[in-house]
């Protein structure tokens, strides 16, 4: 009985592996899986724990740089990133800027990157810039990330992030659209592209189907 109970313990162990991802060099987290970072905890801005799998990761770059010989903060626009957590901890990275126009040359092109702690290597990781729409866009980071999601057929499910188009639209080399992957699935995809008011108009003829 004693051996059972200890196979199922290394099963269940291994099946939810966690690492960490740290931000450096004055980048913050804002936004993890469509929850704000004060969510995860008080220190979640700065480094989370999370378990295996894909997550998608909202981060800027918030800190003190020199403006001549005076110091000033030095706020980016928010980015986007898809990162694969495994049993590695992490540190989304970039340079140490010691002006305001090394900061301001780095986001007109920004290279970002990702070092795995135990061996110092770092990657390349897409940051994918969120565009704002005039003054307060950022305001409420978490509706703007869910706009951002509804707008590129992503979803948060099982607390992870899927990208719903990746999977499901092809595209031919004539321009025919082919939408494949079971209805549930298929549905979520149009769910996340629907307007509040198409949502519930769905809602409600949903309530008319179920007899």
């Amino acid at each position: 009985m004693f051996r059972v109970l200890l196979a199922v313990f290394v099963i269940v162990s291994g099946s939810v592996n966690a690492a960490q991802i740290e931000a450096s060099h004055g980048l913050e987290f804002l936004v993890i899986n469509g929850k704000g970072a004060k969510e995860f905890g008080p220190e979640a801005n700065k480094r989370l724990d999370l378990i295996s799998g894909n997550h998608q990761i909202v981060a800027r770059f918030d800190g003190e740089v020199k403006r001549g010989s005076k110091t000033t903060i030095f706020t980016s626009k928010p980015y986007v990133f898809d990162v694969e957590i495994e049993n590695e901890d992490l540190v989304l990275v970039v340079p140490k800027f010691r002006s305001e126009s090394q900061a301001k040359a780095f986001f007109r092109n920004p290279e970002w990157g990702i070092e795995t702690v135990s061996t110092g290597k770092t990657a390349i990781i897409l940051g994918v810039l969120m565009k704002g729409s005039g003054f307060g866009s950022y305001s409420n980071m978490e509706e703007a990330v869910a706009n951002y999601n509804r707008q590129n057929g992503i979803i948060i499910e099982g607390g992870e992030a899927k990208d719903l188009e990746d999977v499901l639209v092809n595209i031919d080399d004539k321009g025919n659209v082919d939408i494949t992957g079971d209805a549930a699935t298929q549905l979520k995809l149009w769910y996340t592209k629907a307007t509040n008011e198409e949502k519930k108009a769905f809602k409600r003829w949903m309530i008319d189907q179920d007899f």
